[in-house]
């Protein structure tokens, strides 16, 4: 579900909120030696613009530049007649519509380098950024030097600040009303999953994408409605929803088991208490708080925005590694043994 029905609210998103993160990424970016900051955009790429700039880039690609001073400007090759539209629900930056955005940037980059004819450029994920975007720079912009500017970004970005959680206290009702409404004895998926699409439809969301674990005797994969099979006794629903380019995930277990409801009903209490440690790794707070008679943990994983993805994963239990940002809420998807019926849930936390 792409709505495209977008408004910027000043009481949900103060500019000042966005002038601050703006402020931080300069930091950062300065910090490292350069001397601005591209960020790639398309549909799936779009969580780092937004987080800057408070619009949702969709359907088309774009390049948000970030200069060490001065305005924002971001480059869209969506069509003109949407400019003015992009204008109104952009509180920062200048908007430019363009069939060629690295060549539009590339140009500015140029024209403003003043005396300084070697200019750093920190690219999010440079690795993934387009390669002929990256020629254009290099062939229009003299003496220029393409940074990574990952790091950089990843520490302006673990700025959690109270409109942010607004927006993901929001998103995060509408993913859990609508989970609340589904009837575990639903006919089939699609009506299993059609009072997730609507809360969030009248909550406001732009994005909603519900999909089914149709047998949790047989499988945790989840799928798409239009190639889940029939329903079994105990299946899955998993609900990943945007609202004001804000993603949460959530996701819950039902059973047509009689034996089995008040085991699952102690796995979503189990969930619902859990906190996010304030020292100490992770995955020891897993391990102490998911305990009990029958109950095993199968696995977990943590997400988090990171980069140009609304969710990444940060940690996992087949991993040692944890990048989680611990001031930052994180969803948290795990799956659970009950007495060898096995039972998935997610949740934000923090």
């Amino acid at each position: 579900m792409r709505r495209g029905l977008m408004a910027w609210d000043e009481q949900e998103l103060p500019r000042a909120a966005l002038e601050t993160r703006v402020a931080l990424l300069r930091e950062a970016v300065q910090a490292i030696g350069c001397d601005g900051f591209v960020a790639y955009t398309n549909i799936a790429k779009g969580a780092a613009v937004a987080w800057l700039s408070g619009f949702q880039p969709y359907w088309n690609e774009g390049l948000f530049y970030v200069p060490a001073t001065g305005t924002p400007l971001f480059a869209t090759a969506l069509s003109k007649r949407v400019a003015e539209w992009i204008g109104s629900v952009m509180p920062i930056g200048q908007v430019q519509t363009t069939p060629k955005p690295a060549l539009l940037i590339a140009q500015h980059i140029a024209q403003n380098a003043g005396q300084n004819k070697t200019k750093r450029i920190a690219i999010l994920e440079l690795d993934d950024f387009p390669a002929g975007h990256a020629k254009t720079f290099l062939e229009n912009i003299p003496g220029v030097e393409l940074v990574d500017g990952t790091a950089a970004f990843a520490k302006a970005r673990a700025h959690v600040d109270t409109a942010e959680r607004g927006l993901l206290a929001h998103a995060d009702r509408l993913a859990e009303t609508g989970l609340a409404a589904i009837d575990a004895k639903a006919a089939n998926a699609q009506q299993a999953l059609a009072p997730c699409d609507e809360h969030a439809r009248l909550g406001g969301a732009e994005e909603c994408f519900a999909t089914v674990a149709p047998d949790l005797q047989t499988s945790a994969r989840f799928q798409r409605t239009d190639t889940a099979g029939a329903l079994g006794q105990t299946f899955a629903v998993r609900s990943s929803l945007a609202y004001k380019a804000t993603w949460v995930r959530r996701t819950r277990s039902f059973t047509r088991d009689a034996n089995l409801v008040p085991r699952f009903a102690a796995a979503d209490a189990l969930l619902a208490s859990f906190q996010p440690p304030t020292e100490g790794s992770l995955a020891k707070a897993i391990a102490g708080h998911f305990t009990g008679p029958d109950l095993r943990v199968e696995s977990w994983l943590a997400e988090q925005p990171a980069g140009s993805s609304p969710l990444s994963g940060v940690a996992a239990s087949a991993g040692s590694e944890e990048n989680w940002q611990r001031q930052a809420p994180f969803v948290l998807n795990i799956e659970l043994s009950l007495n060898g019926a096995r039972w998935l849930g997610a949740r934000l936390v923090g």
